[in-house]
């Protein structure tokens, strides 16, 4: 199914001949995803990857993550990672121009590890290096929500989190399928969602207070907020297990790492920087 550009939210049919799998946040973190890829034989032909956003900034490889967005077998929502390199590009998008990066350092891109763009700014031009303009086409079509399949077998894949605004005063805390099928109607998101689901952080820093499941809403993989191993909150399962924590040498207590999780088999699959071997785990039933 060719992917449709400019939508703020995509659906998708069924994988009826291969495995869905999700991967965690990115974060430039290339040759993890290479050996989770070939650890479960993923299958271009038939299988597909989705990924819940931010795989630039970092880690060692951010374009080539980036460059993901060309296969026809990868789909991916935009994070707010994502979303920081389009501030500053829209501008350059639009003229073709970029007289210098000094203003870079207003959009908190260097902070949170986008000094790589540096690397592929041609000065004398005042233009970026085609490969980074290819990469960024495609990041300005990402999606800020995939509803995937229909009835039981559907999922939803978000950056951050369904939380409504205005939450703490309403008994229903998350959107639910019946929203986010009136907003794919529509073509919209209301107004407030969009930061929520880039930026939001209330379900998984209280993961343990809410409960697991949520009626009316399918799974919801989500990232954003590195965990020690997936977790699950209200239908959300948080699959950012920190991958470019690894980089460094200190000791991390938990599964830290990339996270590659079968959408449909409830397992995954965590590689790090840290040690050669694959980590294993489930989610319990709910």
């Amino acid at each position: 199914m060719k992917k449709n550009l400019q939508a703020l939210i995509q659906k998708l049919p069924s994988n009826t001949s291969g495995k869905d799998y999700v991967i965690g946040d990115l974060h430039g973190c290339f040759n993890l995803l290479e050996r989770l890829l070939t650890e479960v034989a993923f299958d271009e032909a038939n299988d597909r990857l989705f990924s819940v956003g931010d795989l630039a900034d970092r880690g060692p490889d951010p374009l080539l993550c980036l460059e993901l967005l060309a296969e026809p077998w990868f789909y991916a929502v935009q994070g707010n990672h994502e979303a920081m390199l389009m501030d500053f590009f829209q501008p350059y998008l639009g003229t073709g121009k970029l007289a210098s990066l000094k203003d870079v350092n207003n959009t908190g891109l260097p902070q949170y590890g986008g000094s790589w763009i540096v690397d592929y700014y041609l000065s004398e031009q005042e233009v970026m290096a085609d490969e980074f303009n290819r990469a960024l086409r495609r990041v300005l079509a990402l999606p800020l929500i995939l509803v995937v399949g229909e009835g039981d077998s559907r999922f939803h894949i978000v950056h951050a989190e369904l939380v409504k605004p205005g939450s703490l005063t309403s008994d229903q805390l998350v959107w639910l399928n019946s929203d986010i099928d009136q907003w794919l109607a529509e073509g919209t998101v209301p107004e407030g969602t969009r930061e929520r689901l880039l930026w939001g952080r209330k379900l998984m820093h209280k993961s343990g207070s809410f409960g697991r499941a949520q009626n009316g809403l399918s799974t919801t993989f989500c990232g954003h907020t590195p965990q020690p191993a997936p977790c699950q909150s209200l239908s959300h399962v948080c699959v950012d297990t920190g991958a470019f924590l690894t980089l460094s040498a200190r000791n991390l207590d938990g599964d830290y790492g990339l996270t590659l999780f079968n959408a449909h088999q409830s397992c995954w699959f965590t590689a790090s920087y840290q040690h050669e071997g694959i980590a294993r785990g489930r989610l319990p039933k709910t």
